[in-house]
């Protein structure tokens, strides 16, 4: 009997330590549980309080509180530099400084973090582009053409290699570095069909060669212009400038034909005429200066 009680208590105790064990895992799987959801609740909140302030920036921008919207996307970066959105906020901070604020050096900054934090961005490539805009408008010209001519080689398309090759012509331009200006302007016109980069580029060429006593150069370049275009205001400045050039090289009659042939200006219907009496007038006054042979007694 004795035998049996004590096998009897030691499975009581036995049993007790089971159903301890139990409710000590029981308790450890619950915390665990307890833990597991807390870590998730604060990973939600703080995912949701990032997405708040990227909504609220973007909110503020479609308000046309465009400060505002640059601070809270400043703010995201500066509180979550590497969150899932850093790369959305970066490029959208710096499309609101550039092209809302005009704030070009701000935009500089962010235009760089993102080149150079996101190499492989889909926003890259209009990075670069925007960081050259950005560089010109504050005239660090030299860096905008680096930037440009960076994204020459990636370019796909051709129309478009030619509209960067003309902005980096008008960079050279600002800077009066004719010479370069001239160079570029007519990599936009080699081998391609006339356009309206063509026609920008050619009007720049023959302004600079008026401008440099080029007229023989110059001359082409207007008549190109003249001979295409669709509009009638810009054929007629072509027009103009390519009278100019005879008229500087005392090609007179030319002059007058290329003025005759143009088309009056509704606004100034008489200067076409006014203009032809003028060349009219030059050109009988150096007849009257230049020595002739015609009617002069023979030496002796």
């Amino acid at each position: 009997m004795k035998t049996e009680n004590g096998i009897s208590l030691r499975m009581r105790h036995d049993l007790i330590d089971v159903r301890s064990e139990y409710r000590d895992r029981a308790c450890r799987r619950h915390r665990i549980l307890i833990l597991t959801f807390a870590v998730s609740i604060t990973i939600l909140l703080a995912s949701c309080s990032r997405g708040a302030l990227i909504e609220k920036a973007q909110a503020e921008w479609d308000a046309g509180n465009y400060d505002s919207a640059a601070e809270l996307y400043e703010q995201y970066l500066k509180e979550h530099p590497q969150g899932d959105k850093a790369q959305f906020a970066r490029f959208r901070a710096a499309t609101v400084c550039h092209r809302n604020l005009k704030q070009f050096d701000r935009a500089i900054q962010h235009y760089i973090h993102l080149i150079e934090d996101y190499p492989k961005s889909p926003e890259s490539y209009q990075a670069r582009l925007r960081l050259a805009e950005c560089y010109a408008a504050v005239q660090k010209r030299r860096e905008s053409i680096s930037e440009y001519e960076s994204v020459l080689p990636i370019t796909p398309e051709e129309k478009e290699k030619r509209r960067i090759r003309l902005q980096i012509a008008d960079l050279y331009y600002d800077m009066n570095d004719l010479g370069q200006a001239v160079a570029e302007y007519q990599k936009v016109t080699v081998n391609t069909p006339y356009d309206e980069l063509a026609e920008r580029a050619f009007l720049r060429i023959g302004g600079i060669r008026l401008l440099r006593d080029e007229f023989e150069e110059a001359v082409p370049a207007y008549q190109a212009v003249a001979q295409n275009t669709t509009d009638a205001t810009i054929r007629r400045l072509a027009n103009f400038g390519v009278a100019d050039c005879y008229e500087r090289t005392f090609q007179f009659d030319q002059a007058i034909k290329t003025l005759e042939r143009t088309e009056p200006d509704p606004k100034s219907p008489n200067y076409i005429q006014q203009r032809i009496a003028a060349v009219r007038e030059q050109q009988r006054q150096r007849n009257l200066t230049t020595p002739s042979n015609l009617g002069w007694p023979g030496k002796k």
